[in-house]
């Protein structure tokens, strides 16, 4: 295997540790593993984050749930958007917790419940910001006593999402929180209020209430680059490939397709088994580097589906080398933040995007 995804499972162990220091010993630990863990292994990374003493899991839809579930993880599940009432049955079969934000989905619950004798538990939405989905706060009150009144359903939970509490001094997240606060004073009686992510784990800590909702920390990725004076973290993602093919080409060579780089010596091109379709950006044409050997080399050309080169000049350099696209060797660092620089978008975008065809090994 040429190309791959080194995943170090310790380093999430360690950085739900490093977390949890930041807590109150009462707050629980909700670990977001929706898209793939963050392109990480969904299975794997759970696995080790209940190992870890994660209290919930969190996902985006029942597929991803399902997912865990047949892999035999039985941790509490929460999904973060309503799913079609047509999967109620599932939902109930497989003990997930559910996100409502419209009586349709809860009654639809209840009603598959009852059908079972069992219980629906289900996390109320709040929007206080965001402005993508949730019950308005002056709604909210209303809403939930009209589902308190239905049968087999137990409100568990109730939550918001911050819009930009990766800003310290920001005051949209306080005036958030704010809103939030006025109406869960009101519910002494729903065990679970939620509302702090990765950013307002470390820059807000009035918000961990009874549970945070870590994502990105989890997989040792800092919300901006000021946090990493606050957390120790360990990256769990290493993207690695080989030179598979080496080839001397003279001054004024075209590479790639557009022929958008030319030779201007004669010089040494390395071909590298990795494209666009494996989550390595066409955005990196002509700026992105790799490392090889311990040192840093420029991509030239435009990255296509498959393969990208690499001018690796006279360097002593062969094929069978590793390559390291993301990660670290002999001291030399490219990380998910400097791609995501060069790409002019964010460290989580970059990490979900390393397709499936990518193999992930974990150690």
């Amino acid at each position: 295997m040429n190309t791959y995804a080194e995943i170090n499972l310790e380093a999430i162990k360690h950085n739900i540790s490093a977390v949890k220091h930041l807590l109150a010993p009462s707050a629980r630990f909700m670990a977001v593993v929706k898209a793939n863990a963050y392109g990480h292994g969904s299975v794997a990374v759970a696995r080790a984050a209940v190992e870890a003493g994660a209290d919930y899991l969190a996902v985006a839809n029942l597929k991803e749930a399902l997912e865990l579930r047949e892999a035999g993880l039985v941790s509490p599940i929460l999904i973060l958007t309503e799913s079609p009432t047509s999967v109620t049955d599932e939902i109930i079969q497989y003990d997930l917790a559910q996100t409502i934000y419209s009586f349709s989905e809860a009654q639809a619950l209840s009603c598959e419940a009852q059908k079972r004798k069992k219980t629906a538990r289900v996390h109320v939405k709040i929007d206080t910001g965001m402005g993508r989905v949730g019950v308005a706060p002056s709604e909210a009150m209303a809403f939930i006593a009209k589902i308190s009144s239905l049968p087999a359903l137990k409100l568990e939970g109730v939550f918001t999402h911050f819009a930009v509490a990766e800003d310290p001094v920001d005051t949209f997240t306080a005036g958030q929180f704010q809103k939030f606060q006025q109406l869960i004073t009101r519910l002494p009686h729903i065990p679970i209020k939620h509302a702090a992510n990765s950013a307002a784990v470390l820059f807000h800590p009035e918000t961990h209430l009874d549970m945070v909702r870590v994502g990105l920390m989890l997989y040792g990725l800092y919300p901006q680059g000021n946090s990493r004076r606050l957390i120790n973290l360990k990256p769990a993602l290493s993207f690695k490939s080989r030179v598979t093919y080496l080839k001397k080409v003279p001054a004024g060579t075209p590479l790639s397709y557009g022929c958008t780089y030319v030779t201007p010596v004669e010089t040494m091109v390395a071909t590298i088994p990795v494209g666009y379709a494996d989550g390595y950006s066409r955005r990196l044409s002509n700026r992105g580097q790799v490392i090889i050997r311990g040192r840093r080399f420029p991509v030239v050309g435009r990255v296509t589906m498959d393969l990208t080169l690499v001018n690796v000049g006279e360097a002593r350099v062969e094929v069978g080398d590793e390559v390291i696209l993301i990660g670290e060797q002999n001291n030399q660092l490219i990380s998910a933040d400097e791609i995501a620089e060069m790409e002019d978008t964010i460290s989580y975008e970059v990490i979900c995007s390393i397709g499936k065809r990518v193999p992930r090994i974990y150690r």
